[in-house]
């Protein structure tokens, strides 16, 4: 909930499991990708949103700008859309939240967060795709989880959940969460990953450990900084307020850290509480990032400037966990607002929030790229 105070104080976990990506790099691959979080084909036009654009062949990441989407034949919120290479791994992932698909019509399709994932490495490819409380002209759907599960609306469309093609080379991945064909020719893919990879005769793969740490109570205003981090980091997903509070989920997604070579951080957060009071915060930066408090190898945080419901002059902080697979109920995020005043460069943790809310993960994923 957004208040006027100080926010009421609540525990978070540090857990310190390492999630390292750490690769023996050899001989560098060649990667290709890209992500789009909406495409929409119909006889007389196309449109596509939240588009991340190709990945450079030496890799890094790219990233597609998030907004709200509303269309005659779709409405979203688009909460990220990233490609990336590194190692002896391509990753795309898209994400959205809020899907209404063919709105006001009798096979109306809902979903309240989507996801899609498209993998390449040197020894096969894969993909995966989380749709939730998905519903197709009223009636639930039970998504198994299998690549190309058929929903057939007689008469009227056909819809594919976890719809995944290899490219025709056989070194990549297409996966769209969902594929929504109509009888009049209106094609809608959402969350649309794709990753391909060409390897190098040989790379060796590092070796990452547990660690073992206490856990302690989280300060509440924002997360001071730890050690300077020269990574990445991507998620998307939702959480609900901890016990004992109440409310709806929040979505968000995000991409934050340096790209190959770089020496500032980039990145984008979008971010839906849909509590009673709904509202939108979109970053309009990244001013810094860095590792979480505590050394702990699984955790960043970052920040900058800030829009809440679309009206600038607020500062964000995002800290996260990637605490391994699978990320529900196990990776970790934290979202702070602050009001207009606040210095946004670095962790204004000497300010009171105006938000703050964090949990471990009810659905998506979270991962750092080392």
């Amino acid at each position: 909930m957004l208040a006027n105070g100080a926010s009421a104080a609540r525990a978070a976990v540090y857990v310190t499991h390492s999630s390292s990506h750490t690769l023996d790099l050899g001989t560098p691959a060649t990667f290709a990708g890209s992500a789009s979080v909406l495409s929409i084909n119909t006889p007389l036009t196309s449109l596509s949103f939240g588009g991340s654009g190709p990945l450079d062949p030496t890799g890094g990441w790219v990233s597609g700008p998030m907004s709200e989407v509303q269309t005659d034949v779709a409405d979203a919120e688009m909460l990220t859309s990233v490609a990336m290479g590194s190692g002896q791994q391509a990753e795309s992932e898209a994400a959205v939240g809020n899907l209404v698909l063919l709105p006001g019509t009798a096979y109306q399709v809902t979903s309240d967060f989507s996801m899609s994932r498209a993998f390449a490495t040197c020894d096969g490819v894969f993909g995966d795709a989380a749709v939730e409380n998905l519903q197709v002209a009223g009636q639930t759907i039970a998504v198994t989880g299998d690549p190309n599960q058929a929903v057939d609306i007689p008469g009227l469309a056909t819809l594919v959940i976890n719809e995944q093609s290899p490219d025709p080379s056989g070194t990549g991945i297409f996966v769209n969460a969902l594929d929504l064909i109509t009888a009049d020719g209106i094609e809608i893919l959402v969350n649309s990953a794709y990753s391909s990879i060409s390897c190098p005769t040989s790379i060796g793969l590092g070796v990452s450990q547990l660690l073992i740490g206490s856990s302690h109570f989280q300060p509440m205003h924002g997360v001071p900084l730890g050690p300077s981090c020269f990574d990445f980091t991507t998620g998307g997903g939702w959480i609900t307020p901890p016990p004992p509070f109440s409310g709806g989920k929040s979505t968000f997604g995000f991409v934050a850290g340096y790209k190959p070579g770089g020496t500032n951080p980039r990145g984008e957060v979008e971010y839906h509480d849909h509590t009673s009071g709904q509202f939108n915060i979109h970053s309009l930066d990244v001013l810094y990032y860095a590792c979480g408090p505590d050394n702990n190898p699984n955790s960043r945080v970052f920040g900058g400037d800030a829009e809440l419901n679309h009206v600038s002059g607020y500062c964000y902080e995002v800290y996260i966990q990637d605490n391994g697979e699978p990320g529900v109920g196990t990776d970790f995020l934290d979202m702070f607002l602050w009001p207009p005043g606040t210095p946004c460069g670095s962790p204004p943790t000497g300010f009171t929030e105006t938000y703050a809310n964090g949990n471990f993960l009810g659905g998506g994923n979270i991962e750092i790229h080392q």
